[in-house]
């Protein structure tokens, strides 16, 4: 990332951003040995009643489609890998560390990342074989991408009314809109937060960039960063559709860069669009 002025730099300093808990950097280290031992941050996460509760509720819910229920984080280290797991863990800690008052429904807001999350998985199912990227980064970038909003919400009284906007300029980028009002963004939040929280540097350069409507062609970027770009937009303009019934404010913007990136006329993505919505629904029903 390039260098902040004196300017934005004290602007990001007037964020709270939470520290990452000991837990996480626990697992990190486990994760981080040659030698991993899908045991011992098993009985880390264990550590925590709560974290582990929630995240074998969220792991034996339809979004996963287990065939059986799982009953503790050693079943669900084995069934889901580490990576994914490490992602709901990060994804749980966060959301327990960014609570207090705000201008937006937190609650709302974590519940609506987790969608587009589980929207992702069934997008890469849609595509299969047409792409070729890693599953859980894909999964990772749509629970993290949006992750500096909250921050926007508890500084920002007003930041209600600019997600209004942003979300109703279909003709102007989401973080322009942002950074007319306060000078910065959700997004170089969310990659402050990423970072400080040691996510991978790829993933946190895609947050700092995932409202970028030149990513796409951009030379310096790689095919599977704009795969990955490119099919969380499409999760994105789903979950919004599915949940709304509306397009998402940013898929005018962005729509032909993504569909000329991955070969696909609008005659196809309207094809696979109807069929991704009659396959989530028949998975999850009405919202």
């Amino acid at each position: 990332m390039q260098a902040l002025d004196s300017k934005a730099r004290d602007i990001i300093d007037s964020f709270r951003i939470p520290p990452k808990p000991a837990l996480l950097i626990s697992l990190q280290q486990e994760l981080a040995k040659e030698d991993q031992n899908p045991r011992a941050y098993a009985e880390l996460i264990s550590q925590d009643v709560a974290l582990s509760a929630i995240v074998l509720k969220t792991v034996n819910s339809p979004v996963f489609g287990l065939k059986r229920e799982l009953s503790d984080i050693r079943q669900a280290v084995v069934m889901l890998g580490a990576d994914r797991l490490m992602h709901l863990v990060t994804y749980f800690a966060l959301r327990q560390s960014i609570s207090g008052k705000a201008s937006i429904s937190l609650e709302k807001f974590w519940d609506n990342t987790m969608e587009v999350a589980t929207m992702s998985r069934f997008v890469l199912e849609q595509l299969d074989g047409k792409v070729d990227v890693d599953e859980d980064a894909l999964y990772a970038l749509s629970l993290f991408r949006d992750c500096g909003i909250p921050l926007m919400a508890m500084k920002y009284s007003d930041y209600r009314n600019v997600l209004y906007e942003a979300n109703h300029s279909p003709h102007h980028c989401f973080t322009e809109v942002e950074e007319g009002h306060y000078q910065t963004n959700h997004a170089i939040i969310g990659y402050f937060v990423a970072s400080s929280w040691h996510l991978p540097k790829s993933l946190c350069e895609l947050i700092l960039r995932h409202h970028d409507p030149n990513f796409l062609i951009d030379s310096l970027t790689t095919e599977e960063e704009k795969d990955l770009y490119a099919l969380m937009k499409i999760a994105s303009a789903a979950a919004t559709r599915y949940k709304y019934g509306k397009t998402d404010s940013e898929w005018p913007m962005t729509s032909e860069a993504v569909l000329t990136h991955l070969g696909m006329s609008d005659i196809d993505f309207d094809e696979m669009m109807a069929d991704l919505l009659e396959s989530y629904h028949a998975q999850f029903g009405e919202l």
